[in-house]
C-alpha cells in the first residue's frame, strides 16, 4: 500500500511540476497577463490531463505491450489510437479551461471567433500533447518491465541461493560416510593389538556420529562449536595414536564467535593426521590456530608430518575447494604449503561479513 500511494504521488507531482514549468512558459509568451491567472490555468490543464492519462493506465494495465514483434502489433495500434483520441480530448478541455480562466464571464465569449481559433490551438499543441500520453503509456510500461526484471532478478538469486545450499548439503553428506570409512578401518587396525582402545573409540565414534547427525543444517556455525567438533573428532584419533599425537590449539577466545563454514576443518584435520602423521612411527605434533586479520579470519591447520605433495588431493580437500567456492564465491583463500619431511601448513582465509547460517 505504502509502495502504491507513493506511485500516485509520484504521477501527480510529475503533472504539478509541468503545470508549473508551462505557466513560465506562458508567462514569458504573455507578460501582460496575470501570473496568478497563468499558474491556476495550467495547473487546471495538467489536471485535466492527469484525469484523461488514468485511462491511459487503465487500458495499458488491461491489454500490456508485452514485446515489440508483429504479434503485438494489434495492441500497439489499439494504443496509439487511444493516445491520440485523449490527447485530443484533452487538447479541447484545455482549450477550454484557458477560455474559462482568461475571461471574466461566460456570456461574453465570442463563440464564432473561438470555433476559428481552435483548429490554430490544435495545430501549435496537440503533438505536445500527444508526447504528454505517450509519457504516461511509456512510464506505465518502463515501470511495468522495471518491476518484471526485478521479480526476475529475485526468483533468480533465490534459485541460486537454493541451489548453492543444496550443493553445500550433499558436500557435507559426502563427508560423513568418508570419514565413517576411514575411521572404521583404523578400529578394524586397532582390534588385535588394543581392544579396550577400539572398543572406546567405538563408544567415541557413536558419540561423534550422534553429534553430527544431531547438528543443524546451518551452512555457518560459531568457531567455537566448530572447534568443539574437532576435539570430539581428535579425541577419537588420539586413541588410534596413542601417544604419538600432540595436540597444539592457539586460537583466541574473542575469535569464537565468529562464523565458518559448518564441518570445514575435519577434512584438513583429517588429511594431517592421514598423510602427514599416521605412518610416523614417533608420531608428530598439530596445531591449529586462528586469527583476525585485514576483516579477514585466517584459519591455519599445520603439522609437522611427512609434507604435502601436489597431486595427492583426495575427497576431502576437494570438496573443502568445492564448498568455499560456492559459499564466498572466489572471496577467500586456500593456501597449502608444505615439503617432504618439513610437514604441511593448510591456510584459510575466510571473509567475516557474512551472518551465521545465510548464504553471503
Amino acid at each position: 500500500m505504502q509502495s502504491l500511494n507513493l506511485r500516485w504521488k509520484w504521477y501527480w507531482g510529475i503533472w504539478g511540476l509541468m503545470g508549473l514549468y508551462m505557466a513560465t512558459w506562458d508567462m514569458a509568451l504573455y507578460p501582460s497577463s496575470p501570473v496568478l491567472r497563468l499558474l491556476i490555468m495550467n495547473l487546471l490543464q495538467n489536471g485535466a490531463w492527469g484525469l484523461l492519462g488514468l485511462f491511459l493506465l487503465w487500458l495499458a494495465n488491461r491489454h500490456p505491450i508485452e514485446s515489440f514483434g508483429w504479434a503485438h502489433a494489434k495492441v500497439w495500434c489499439l494504443h496509439l489510437l487511444v493516445s491520440v483520441v485523449v490527447a485530443a480530448m484533452g487538447l479541447l478541455v484545455a482549450y477550454f479551461i484557458s477560455l474559462l480562466v482568461q475571461s471574466s464571464e461566460w456570456k461574453t465569449l465570442d463563440w464564432p471567433m473561438i470555433r476559428k481559433a481552435l483548429p490554430r490551438f490544435f495545430r501549435s499543441y496537440f503533438h505536445t500533447n500527444l508526447l504528454f500520453m505517450w509519457a504516461v503509456v511509456g512510464g506505465f510500461h518502463g515501470l511495468r518491465l522495471y518491476r518484471k526484471y526485478k521479480t526476475r532478478e529475485v526468483e533468480a538469486a533465490r534459485l541460486e541461493a537454493r541451489f548453492a545450499e543444496a550443493q553445500n548439503l550433499a558436500l557435507r553428506m559426502q563427508l560423513q560416510p568418508h570419514f565413517l570409512f576411514n575411521t572404521l578401518n583404523s578400529i578394524s587396525a586397532l582390534v588385535p593389538s588394543n581392544p579396550e582402545g577400539a572398543d572406546e573409540m567405538i563408544g567415541r565414534l557413536g558419540d561423534f556420529l550422534r553429534k553430527t547427525l544431531d547438528a543443524p543444517h546451518d551452512q555457518f556455525v560459531p568457531l567455537g562449536r566448530e572447534l568443539a567438533f574437532i576435539q570430539d573428532y581428535l579425541a577419537i584419533e588420539q586413541i588410534r595414536f596413542q601417544d604419538r599425537l600432540q595436540v597444539v590449539i592457539q586460537i583466541p577466545e574473542t575469535l569464537m564467535d565468529l562464523p565458518v563454514p559448518c564441518f570445514i576443518l575435519q577434512p584438513l584435520v583429517e588429511n594431517a593426521l592421514k598423510h602427514g602423521l599416521s605412518d610416523r612411527p614417533q608420531g608428530g605434533t598439530l596445531h591449529l590456530g586462528a586469527a583476525l586479520e585485514a576483516g579477514r579470519l585466517i584459519l591455519e591447520v599445520r603439522d609437522d608430518g611427512e609434507g604435502y605433495l601436489p597431486g595427492r588431493e583426495g575427497v576431502g580437500l576437494a570438496n573443502v575447494r568445492s564448498r568455499l567456492e560456492l559459499l564466498y564465491k572466489g572471496r577467500h583463500g586456500l593456501d597449502i604449503k608444505g615439503s617432504r619431511g618439513r610437514g604441511t601448513q593448510v591456510t584459510l582465509r575466510l571473509p567475516i561479513d557474512v551472518d551465521s547460517g545465510e548464504t553471503p
